[in-house]
């Protein structure tokens, strides 16, 4: 299969937890390609269809981020507790 994209090297360069992030989007773009056969960029889907998806994986990730804040906030609780009763 043709990727129907290009790559740059010598115009930046990208290191540290930037460099994860790039990594991370050529994965998902590989992993795209392979699931749907186009980029996003050939997608053909109408914006409205975008938007809808966004919207969705917003929702997931508000739910995420509330089990883990749920998480921190019981581990902090839990330290809060171990210190009160060493006292």
């Amino acid at each position: 299969m043709q990727n129907d994209f290009t790559t740059t090297t010598d115009v930046f360069t990208v290191s540290g937890t930037e460099l994860d992030v790039c990594r991370d989007i050529a994965s998902r773009q590989q992993m795209g390609i392979r699931k749907y056969g186009m980029t996003v960029a050939t997608n053909p889907a109408h914006l409205l269809e975008w938007l809808q998806h966004a919207y969705e994986e917003s929702l997931d990730k508000a739910i995420y981020l509330k089990r883990a804040i749920a998480e921190l906030d019981s581990a902090n609780a839990e330290e809060m507790r171990a210190e009160t009763n060493e006292l």
